[in-house]
């Protein structure tokens, strides 16, 4: 399955599938979000190697990823990313790579 953000709120799951998208309520943005908690332009999303990087775009609610504000983070499957009043896990292959890490062997 591609690279996706999963929506945990209200809002629409997102495809992520160019290599850099912009979110945020202006109209020129590839992923628009109505809420006045997402600023006009709120965050950028690119592609690196075999993870993301989201970069807060000088937002006023800023961005969240495993529940700490950062202005710049990287995420990989399993990660929670909030952006204003919507929550999203990145799920998906990254580059043909799982979606989410193996399950580690039981200790013998």
């Amino acid at each position: 399955m591609p690279a996706h953000l999963l929506s945990l709120t209200d809002g629409p799951s997102i495809l992520l599938d160019k290599p850099i998208l912009l979110f945020g309520r202006h109209q020129e943005c590839d992923v628009q979000l109505n809420s006045k908690k997402v600023s006009r332009r709120h965050c950028a999303l690119a592609q690196v190697a075999d993870y993301f990087v989201v970069r807060d775009l000088g937002s006023t609610n800023g961005i969240w990823v495993n529940g700490q504000r950062v202005a710049e983070g990287k995420l990989q499957p399993g990660d929670e990313l909030v952006i204003g009043n919507f929550r999203y896990q990145v799920c998906g292959d990254i580059l043909g790579r799982p979606g989410f890490p193996p399950a580690s062997a039981p200790d013998e």
